[in-house]
């Protein structure tokens, strides 16, 4: 039988028990066990590009991983080279940010201070600013026919025969 109320989880001690009130969608338990919005875990951050998303307490911030810096909100991180002096602009400009590893998943172009990631033709470039990916399928809504199915390829999308098995019949629904 249940003891705790639905919005609870009963939790075994010693002797007895505890009804713990649990968080709705979307909310965490913070350190001192209230419900709090956790925007790095549910996705509504704004943390982009190389940035990494840190929860705080109300909202949350974005970081630049170790060795990068940032330049601002929305904006990429760059790589830092240790024989860069504090404040020199110049130095910084210059670094190649396409030097480093994961950039870009397909063509990287150094900018001043930073980088653009390009994608091969009938690519698009995905929210991250580092991916590519597009489905034609279904984007451009490709209908193939009787028993065939649309299968998306590089930059591209072909229609294969999808018949049934002996003694099956396809589904008109489907």
């Amino acid at each position: 039988q249940r003891v705790c109320r639905l919005d609870q989880q009963c939790k075994n001690t010693r002797g007895g028990y505890t009804c713990i009130d649990l968080c709705p969608n979307g909310m965490t338990k913070s350190g001192n066990a209230t419900c709090v919005i956790d925007e790095c875990r549910d996705g509504t951050h704004q943390c982009r590009f190389n940035q990494i998303c840190e929860n705080t307490r109300g909202s949350y911030h974005c970081t630049c991983p170790r060795g990068f810096r940032s330049q601002g909100a929305g904006r990429p991180c760059v790589f830092c080279l240790k024989n860069c002096p504090p404040n020199d602009l110049e130095c910084a400009l210059s670094i190649n940010e396409c030097e480093v590893r994961d950039t870009c998943q397909h063509e990287c172009v150094n900018t001043p201070g930073s980088h653009r990631c390009l994608c091969p033709a009938g690519y698009r470039l995905m929210a991250n600013g580092k991916t590519c990916q597009i489905d034609e399928c279904l984007e451009q809504n490709i209908q193939c026919g009787a028993n065939r199915m649309c299968f998306n390829t590089r930059g591209s999308y072909q229609c294969i025969d999808t018949p049934c098995p002996p003694n099956y019949q396809r589904d008109p629904a489907t």
